[in-house]
Order: C-alpha cells, then structure tokens, then sequence
C-alpha cells in the first residue's frame, strides 16, 4: 500500500470554507470591534488539549483585545455538535470557536458539519499523533502489537476521542498500513479516551501527544510509537512507526473559525490577536511542556490546502 502521510498543519480552508469572510459589514460591525465580551467555544470536553489550549490563550486575549475572552466547551459527536453550532451564532465576531482537522473529516461519515458554513480566523499549534498502551501492558514495541494483531484479528481494541475524529482515521490508517484489523472504541473527547487506556478497558490509544503525554509522564501509560517522520526532540527515546515498517505520519491541530458572514476586517482583527497570543511566552511555554508546535497560520495561506486532506481522510475513513 502507498505510504499515506500528512501533517494537518493548517486551519482546514475546504471549499466553501471562506478565508476571508463577508466584505460587507452590518451595523453593529461598523463600530469598535470588539465592543462587548469574545465567547470562545470549544468542540471538545474539558481536560483535554484543545480546551487546555483555550484557556491559556483567554487570559492572554483579554489582554490583547481589551474585552472578556469567555472559554465554553460544547462537546458532542467529535467535535461535530460545537462546529454547528458555532456556524448557527451571530456573524459579528463575538462568537468564535476552536476547530480541529475533524473540519475535513466528519462529513466523510455522515455528519452535517460542513466547512463552507465557517470562516477561517487562524491556525495556533499542531501536534504530532502518537499510540500508547497501559503501562503494564505486555506489548513492549509496536512490533510486538502488530504482530499479536495479525495473529488475532479484532482482538485488540483502541480508544479515541470519537466517530470521524481524526485519531479514529488515524487508527484506520495505521491497520491498512500495518496489514492489521483492529476494533475501534470511540469516545466522546479525548480525555475520556485516554483514561480508559489509563484503566485498561482498551488496549491502546491512539490521540495526540498533548492529550497522552501526561499520563505517560504519570507512569500510567507507555508510548510505542510516535506517527511523525522522524523521532521527535522532545522525546528521543520514542520510536516511530515508520521504524516499525507502518509508513504512518499524521499530526492534528487546533485551529479558530468565526460563522462564515463575520466581516473581513473583524477577521483580521482576529486572526492578528491570536497571531500575538500564541506567541505569547505564556502559551508558548504551555506548547512546550505539551509537546506541541506552535504553528500561526494566517487563513489566506491556507486556502487550497483542503483538497489533499480531504482525499486523505476520505480513504481511511471509507476504504476497508
């Protein structure tokens, strides 16, 4: 099979999704922007990498935009529930959301979140994809694993933060590429995805370093791999999969869109104040200790980037 591998490191531009939003301005966008409190919602639970992420960045916004960045998780569906209804909110720029890659994943498997109905404001980090196993768990190297899947097909279970998530893509990706059958237990975000890799319930868990490496660093779990191209810095001792013969490098993201009406100018409002905010000392120390990129992109940049990602998922989320 033909190595399939990427790095989402942009805010996903599908086509529709606008990079620059309306031109027109309504009344209230006329005036000082912004001119009331910024609510920020987050498609994910609390506790995991995105909310973290968000609630560093608040502090750091408030100061920059000189109102109240007010930070609510609205979970659901893999993100799915917090996009719509994101997409659904007043287009003057007080709403604004995190997305992640599912942006280009989740129609693949039915649901209704589309992109075309968002404005890109800014990417902030990446983050590479990793596979972990209970720390007691009698796979010592992703080879071992591979190979008690092949000898059991099905019989080894991972978690991950839900259906269309791109760390269930992921973990499809990785059995077409390792020649392996695995069963998927999704979950509703991924902090509860870990813990029950944390508990044994599954086998292992495949998300992203931000969301596993504390319980790694916990003694809870034990990575086997890490789906980059080459061993990361920060953790050198941490083999790739590709060293283990599974051609595999995928890393998510977190992104910000605003409903796709918000007007340019206060898009450009925006994605300047994040563009300060993540390059912040305090959230560039949080990136650090979290084993993740700090990754600004603009919106524009990004544009035209979507198709290849959206022909990537399409495939491990729909080929067998």
């Amino acid at each position: 099979m033909n190595l399939r591998a990427f790095t989402a490191m942009g805010l996903v531009a599908l086509v529709g999704l606008s990079a620059t939003g309306c031109v027109a301005k309504s009344s209230a966008e006329a005036g000082k922007f912004p001119s009331k409190d910024v609510h920020l919602s987050v498609p994910w639970g609390a506790g995991g990498g995105g909310d973290l992420n968000a609630r560093t960045l608040a502090p750091i916004l408030e100061e920059i935009l000189g109102v109240s960045v007010i930070v609510e998780n609205r979970p659901g569906a893999s993100g799915s529930v917090g996009m719509e209804w994101l997409a659904d909110q007043n287009p003057d720029g007080h709403t604004i959301g995190f997305v992640g890659a599912e942006l280009a994943s989740l129609q693949h498997i039915g649901y209704e979140v589309k992109p075309e109905s968002l404005a890109a404001v800014a990417q902030i980090v990446s983050v590479q994809a990793a596979l972990a196993v209970p720390a007691n768990s009698e796979f010592k190297t992703l080879a071992d694993l591979v190979s008690a899947a092949k000898a059991a097909p099905g019989s080894l279970s991972y978690s991950n933060p839900g259906p269309g998530s791109i760390f269930e893509a992921t973990g499809n990706g990785f059995q077409q590429e390792a020649g392996i059958t695995l069963s998927s237990v999704p979950f509703d975000g991924s902090a509860p995805a870990v813990t029950a890799a944390v508990g044994g319930q599954v086998d292992l868990v495949i998300d992203n370093l931000a969301n596993i490496d504390p319980k790694v660093k916990s003694g809870a779990l034990r990575y086997l791999a890490v789906f980059a191209d080459e061993r990361l810095p920060a953790l050198p001792d941490v083999p790739t999969a590709k060293e283990a013969g599974v051609d595999l490098v995928n890393a998510s993201w977190n992104g910000v869109a605003a409903p796709k009406s918000t007007s340019s100018e206060v898009l450009k409002t925006l994605s300047d104040a994040f563009k300060k905010a993540v390059n912040d000392p305090r959230f560039t120390e949080h990136a650090k200790k979290t084993n993740q990129e700090v990754a600004y992109k603009d919106a524009q940049s990004l544009a035209g980037y979507v198709d290849e990602q959206t022909e990537l998922y399409r495939a491990w989320l729909t080929e067998k």
